[in-house]
């Protein structure tokens, strides 16, 4: 019996999403996903989120252990998070 080749499905998501977009994908409204404090990715006047950073933000909402290629991104988010922070305070 011959099988059929497997044809791998193109995936409708690219790298940077929308708000749109990105909300779908994490199943969410686009207000939430804006409430989350996700970092974006200004593109021009477009404002885009890349999806390994959503897929990282779910991994750790699960406690699940994140690859040691991604612990050195996470600490350099937090503590980007953290100035960004410290900054709209008013600190510097």
């Amino acid at each position: 019996m011959l099988e059929s080749p497997i044809i791998p499905i193109r995936s409708r998501w690219g790298r940077l999403l929308s708000a749109d977009d990105a909300a779908e994908y994490l199943g969410i409204g686009v207000t939430t996903l804006r409430g989350l404090g996700i970092k974006t990715k200004p593109i021009g006047r477009r404002v885009m989120w890349d999806r390994m950073d959503l897929d990282r933000y779910v991994d750790r909402m699960n406690d699940q252990p994140i690859a040691e290629a991604d612990q050195g991104k996470e600490q350099e988010d937090e503590e980007a998070r953290f100035f960004e922070k410290r900054r709209a305070r008013g600190r510097h």
